[in-house]
């Protein structure tokens, strides 16, 4: 074999090897740290079980209320986001693009309807229903996602009629946040579907606007630890560990 020949069977053999062997074009992906809190209630267990413990009490306070009011004459009142809805993937979604909250991200994630169940939140409003209490869901997500709202929380196995009664969102542009005159709202929502003179035992949110306001030493409140994502959480940020 002469020496041309010789160079072209070398050509011919990297030619190949080229083929066969595709350049690696993949990004590399930057991990970003999470805030301590987002972190908290996606990768803790602490953060679920924390849950289930506040619902455990909240149910064992219901279970006497139960004993002490006839059935239908009583309500509890919950927070949607962070009390019956865990949207913690948002807040990952937002910190992996170096972003925080705003009104249209917002409203784009309540459109996909994929908000998960809060440990222990499904557990207890079956329970609430089983005593003959009423369950209302009082929340700050606006009007005009009510729709989305019910069907994300359909998805997860609760149900207007069957699960809750009512949904009170917030008016948009210009509703309040103030719930105080919502949660007035509900007894007489309740009365227009046949069961007059309820009243409102308890409140479960995980903001400390989540119950009447100004607050009441006679209001009941169960406060849902939500790691300090966003509003004024009712709970004290987790600190992190010292080793």
């Amino acid at each position: 074999m002469n020496a041309w020949t010789l160079i072209k069977a070398s050509l011919a053999a990297i030619a190949l090897t080229a083929c066969a062997t595709p350049p690696d074009t993949a990004p590399v992906q930057n991990e970003i740290a999470l805030s301590e809190g987002v972190d908290w209630v996606a990768n803790n267990p602490e953060w679920a079980e924390k849950a289930q413990q506040v619902f455990a009490l909240a149910t064992d306070y219901v279970e006497d209320v139960a004993e002490t009011h006839e059935r239908g004459t009583w309500a509890v009142a919950l927070d949607i986001d962070e009390t019956v809805l865990n949207n913690v993937d948002y807040q990952i979604r937002r910190e992996q693009i170096g972003e925080s909250y705003t009104p249209e991200s917002w409203h784009e994630w309540t459109s996909e309807k994929s908000a998960t169940l809060v440990p222990g939140a499904k557990e207890f409003i079956e329970r609430v229903n089983e005593l003959g209490g009423h369950v209302a869901l009082v929340t700050n997500r606006a009007d005009t996602e009510q729709l989305w709202t019910e069907e994300n929380l359909a998805s997860v196995g609760l149900e207007r009629n069957e699960d809750f009664r009512v949904l009170l969102t917030r008016a948009q542009p210009d509703g309040s946040s103030d719930k105080t005159p919502r949660f007035d709202v509900v007894p007489a929502m309740l009365a227009a579907q046949g069961y007059p003179g309820v009243e409102i035992v308890a409140f479960i949110g995980d903001n400390r606007h989540d119950r009447p306001q100004p607050i009441s030493a006679d209001d009941k409140f169960f406060c849902i630890d939500q790691g300090g994502m966003y509003g004024t959480p009712c709970a004290q940020r987790p600190q992190p560990v010292m080793n």
